[in-house]
Formats: structure tokens, sequence, C-alpha cells
């Protein structure tokens, strides 16, 4: 079953609980700074 149609099958108030609880999960990840400067340093060459 395509995640659409199981969508569609749920009710406001689960289609709300649903979003609710991905918006609000905690994303945790790294960012190398280090990274971001050497690309902005390159984009700034030109």
């Amino acid at each position: 079953m395509s995640l659409l149609v199981q969508l569609a099958q749920l009710n406001e108030t689960q289609l709300r609980r649903l979003l609710v609880e991905h918006l609000t999960k905690q994303k945790l990840g790294l960012t190398w700074e280090a990274s971001a400067i050497e690309r902005d340093a390159a984009l700034n060459v030109d």
C-alpha cells in the first residue's frame, strides 16, 4: 500500500498527531565548519 493511500485513510486527529511527531522529532547531526569555510572561500575567489 502506498504512503498516500495510507495517509488518505487517516482522520484529522491522526494526521495532526503524525505531523506534530514529524515536526518535533529531534534531529541530530554533525556539521563540519571547515568544509563550509573552504567552500565559501572558493566561491569568493571567482
